[in-house]
């Protein structure tokens, strides 16, 4: 079971490295679309939590960093977003900034190795996701299909 759980941490921190190597390439300028930011942000959170059951810091670390620090999104996307949000835009960003925000901190108690303040953290980083996905998810792939 215990190597299942490495071989299952290996793999994702290694598709995480690759992806972002693939978004870092040179002459690979574009930002990614909402949908490969979303992939992203999945696996950083499957990182805390592997970190958090295996009490393992250092990957609560990585995964809080990587959310704060995802690549922006495409133009095309801010587009579409702006359009199909409208004046609701800055609600989206509100909760974008608490994410980010609380990722930051979870990163900062994670490396104080502060269990309970992570998953105080954690805990508001799955509220901010889940509530922006339940206000906005529908209506924005509604509008990536209509596109």
């Amino acid at each position: 079971m215990k190597n299942r759980i490495k071989i299952v941490a290996i793999m994702l921190v290694s598709g995480i490295i690759l992806m972002a190597l693939q978004l870092n390439e040179p002459g690979n300028e574009q930002s990614p679309d909402l949908p490969t930011i979303m992939r992203l942000l999945s696996a950083d959170i499957q990182l805390i939590n592997e970190g958090i059951y295996t009490e393992n810091y250092n990957l609560i670390e990585q995964g809080a960093a990587a959310i704060n620090e995802h690549p922006p999104l495409s133009e095309e996307t801010r587009s579409l977003l702006q359009e199909t949000l409208g004046n609701r835009m800055q609600a989206f960003g509100q909760y974008d900034k608490l994410v980010h925000d609380t990722a930051d901190s979870l990163r900062n108690v994670a490396q104080h190795q502060d269990m309970g303040r992570v998953l105080e953290q954690y805990q508001i980083i799955q509220r901010g996701c889940v509530s922006c996905h339940e206000v906005f998810r529908n209506e924005i792939v509604q509008a990536r299909t209509n596109q």
